[in-house]
């Protein structure tokens, strides 16, 4: 009786507020048009040129078996830390470089290959989905908060709330500590012949590259689309002042941590779309900085409801829970938020709010925008491939030379 009740009550109310919104857009045509519009051009001249490299690059990389040539080197690193096999590295990188939802979209295609077991990939799937720190750095550090000192700030305690997260994750379903013990005699062997084994069974690079293309612009078009949505929600909610009386209600429980009104506003809003979120915050009027920074770390870190969709559409296509996904992506805000409380006073002198003279962006076309990000998503890929590959050379030569070693003790 229970179930059917929960399951009534979860069905109509979905229904209810589908209806509701598409009412409010109806009533609303002008308000409705112009966030639409703006979530478009968000899409195309910011989204699609710094995604679609590492988009179509993951797909190849994959394809072409190097990431499974990584994550073979890189297992001893990875499966003590994280209980997850050695590929998981190439999700994280790609996930803290590019950001938002680059991860989720990796983890779940290396699920679909059966890469992943569903426990590792729920393990994965937890830390890697991160912000990028052209966002955080660029976007609210310099663009929101006027200060590069503060979007390191938060940077840092973003990714080590990531990185905790996954710390905490290790022990997902996982009876025993199993800490990684190689029975390989020589993992560049290993990593060069899966290499070859994973090439002989895809097809000719010139499928691959379109099989890559296409999936990539297929995927963009989906977070477009969620871009376009949600910024239409947030607007329409605003307008009809929805948001407004659930961050009057919010306030009653943060206002004994020393939460505003505005900075509960600026709270709610970042809990549907990150971008409007986090700009809210910083123009939040506050004599102490140290609130505004921890609502926008946990914001960011949470990410909001329009890109958790996002990474729900890509993670729904495989057996990865969405409702523990989104535990560990609220766990994620908590643990930022913990991280600036804890870390602000070794950084508070540094954390000033000035606008810096240095960094003055010329007015670009959009034609120059577009390609300038594209080409330096494309340098930013290059580089952290390159980057992996140097760590996981380096740990597979000590795992080898402490083969030999303990060989020559026998």
């Amino acid at each position: 009786m229970v179930k059917k009740a929960k399951e009534f009550f979860s069905t109509y109310t979905l229904i209810i507020v589908v209806i509701f919104i598409i009412i409010s857009i109806i009533l609303l045509p002008k308000e409705s048009v112009d966030a639409a519009y703006k979530g478009l051009m968000t899409w195309f001249t910011i989204v699609l040129p710094a995604l679609l490299p590492f988009f179509i690059g993951a797909e190849l990389l994959i394809g072409l078996g190097v990431v499974k040539f990584i994550g073979i080197l890189l297992e001893p690193l990875m499966r003590p830390l994280f209980n997850v096999p050695g590929e998981g590295s190439f999700a994280y990188a790609m996930s803290i470089t590019s950001g938002y939802p680059v991860g989720a979209k990796i983890v779940s295609r290396l699920r679909k290959d059966k890469v992943l077991s569903t426990e590792e990939a729920q393990r994965l799937a937890a830390f890697c989905s991160t912000s990028g720190p052209l966002f955080m750095l660029g976007a609210v550090g310099i663009g929101m908060f006027k200060s590069v000192e503060i979007g390191i700030f938060i940077a840092l305690c973003h990714y080590l709330g990531s990185i905790s997260v996954g710390l905490l994750f290790r022990f997902y379903k996982s009876p025993a500590l199993n800490f990684y013990s190689s029975t390989r005699r020589n993992i560049f062997s290993a990593a060069f012949k899966e290499l070859k084994a994973t090439r002989s069974k895809n097809p000719p690079l010139g499928i691959l590259l379109g099989n890559a293309v296409r999936e990539s612009l297929n995927t963009l078009l989906v977070v477009g689309g969620f871009i376009i949505l949600f910024s239409v929600i947030i607007r329409v909610l605003t307008t009809i002042g929805i948001i407004g009386i659930l961050s009057n209600f919010l306030l009653f429980f943060l206002k004994p941590l020393g939460i505003t009104s505005s900075l509960t506003n600026g709270l709610l809003t970042g809990i549907f779309e990150i971008t409007l979120g986090s700009k809210l915050v910083a123009e939040t009027f506050s004599s102490w900085i140290l609130p505004k920074i921890t609502v926008a770390a946990f914001i960011i870190a949470w990410s909001g409801l329009s890109i958790n969709a996002q990474a729900i559409s890509f993670i729904s296509t495989t057996d990865i829970s969405a409702k523990i996904y989104l535990f560990s992506k609220f766990l994620h805000g908590i643990m930022a938020a913990v991280f600036t409380v804890i870390l602000f006073p070794f950084f508070s002198s540094k954390l000033q709010v000035t606008k810096p003279v240095f960094l003055q962006y010329p007015v670009l076309m959009m034609k120059d925008r577009f390609i300038q990000s594209f080409l330096f998503s494309m340098e930013i890929f290059i580089m952290i491939i390159l980057f992996l590959l140097l760590v996981a050379s380096i740990i597979a030569f000590f795992n080898y030379f402490k083969m030999i070693l303990n060989y020559k003790k026998r």
